[in-house]
């Protein structure tokens, strides 16, 4: 019941006058090499996101997201079906468009931070008093100043992160593409970053698209779209998707199949077992479980708990490999 009322609920989002993004029946194969069988990443999507919004790609490791970011910048030609970015579908016309920030920095870090600002002002036709105007603006806004002259490589992740953004808003893009990038970075670190995306969303009115395997990152979004087995499985609203599934979940770390007096249908999930739990019956459960000693809680459902509900699988808690035969990670 609850996949159909998820289904149901997040059909195709109403069609925006001028879509940032459209995708159409897209489709990409990885041919074999190297002793690997060819390889069917991105099987069949669609999908319209509308400017000045936010999305996020949700999914976990080998999903697709990440092969399908990289067709979007222009990096890779999809095998077959339509990309249209901002109203251009040759790449070198939407490029100039956009930017990209990568799980992996894009910054010389033999350089220092201005001398980085400066190459890629320069890659943009960016000169002279309007280069050190735009390098200016965007380390203030990166709260930067006192790390102009600074070799990145003495920089910190978080603030190597900050620096990477500064450098993919130089040229003020209309689109905004982050493949999964907080990864590695400490929590007051991730947040910072989080936060300065949504200030120069709002600021800017540019459209963001994020790929993800984090709930709380998919939560700040617009959208959250679920990619899986390199098909969407659900594309909704954070809030309409969670409420699709009802009120609440029980979540018990357990080894093994709780053996409580409670009519629920316990699925796995990774050491855990989740069940959707009625009002009347969460205080049962709350008494015999903390008389048993077992640790649980009681909440409404998370994007994590549609995920599991919609595949049957749990989404990964481990940054996402590079994708492609080349990546060690296989096909992300």
């Amino acid at each position: 019941m609850a996949l159909e009322l998820i289904t149901a609920a997040t059909g195709a989002p109403a069609a925006a006058a001028a879509p940032a993004i459209e995708i159409a029946d897209l489709r990409f194969v990885y041919p074999a090499r190297r002793g690997q069988a060819a390889c069917e990443a991105i099987k069949g999507i669609s999908l319209r996101l509308a400017a000045g919004g936010s999305a996020a790609l949700l999914g976990p490791n080998g999903s697709g997201k990440s092969t399908l970011m990289r067709i979007i910048c222009g990096m890779m030609r999809p095998t077959s079906g339509r990309l249209i970015v901002g109203g251009e579908s040759d790449p070198a016309a939407f490029r100039p468009l956009l930017s990209v920030v990568f799980q992996s920095n894009g910054l010389d870090p033999h350089l220092t931070v201005e001398e980085n600002l400066l190459c890629q002002a320069g890659l943009y036709g960016l000169r002279g008093r309007d280069a050190r105007r735009r390098i200016d603006e965007e380390l203030e806004r990166g709260d930067l100043g006192d790390r102009r002259a600074s070799l990145v490589k003495t920089l910190s992740g978080g603030l190597k992160r900050r620096v990477d953004l500064a450098r993919a808003m130089l040229h003020h893009p209309r689109i905004l593409l982050l493949d999964e990038p907080t990864v590695g970075l400490d929590p007051a670190a991730r947040q910072m970053f989080l936060d300065s995306i949504d200030r120069r969303q709002r600021e800017a009115g540019m459209t963001v698209v994020m790929s993800t395997h984090l709930i709380d990152e998919a939560d700040r979004c617009d959208r959250a779209v679920f990619v899986h087995g390199g098909r969407i499985v659900a594309d909704g609203a954070p809030a309409d998707l969670r409420h699709g599934l009802g009120g609440a979940f029980v979540t018990v770390h357990s080894p093994g199949r709780p053996t409580l007096n409670l009519d629920v249908p316990w699925k796995a999930v990774g050491s855990q077992w989740v069940a959707p739990i009625g009002q009347s019956q969460r205080e049962q459960a709350a008494l015999e479980l903390a008389r048993r000693g077992i640790a649980f809680t009681i909440a409404p459902p998370t994007l994590a708990d549609v995920f599991v509900e919609l595949t049957g699988e749990a989404l990964n808690d481990q940054p996402e490999a590079a994708s492609g035969p080349e990546g060690a990670g296989g096909h992300g």
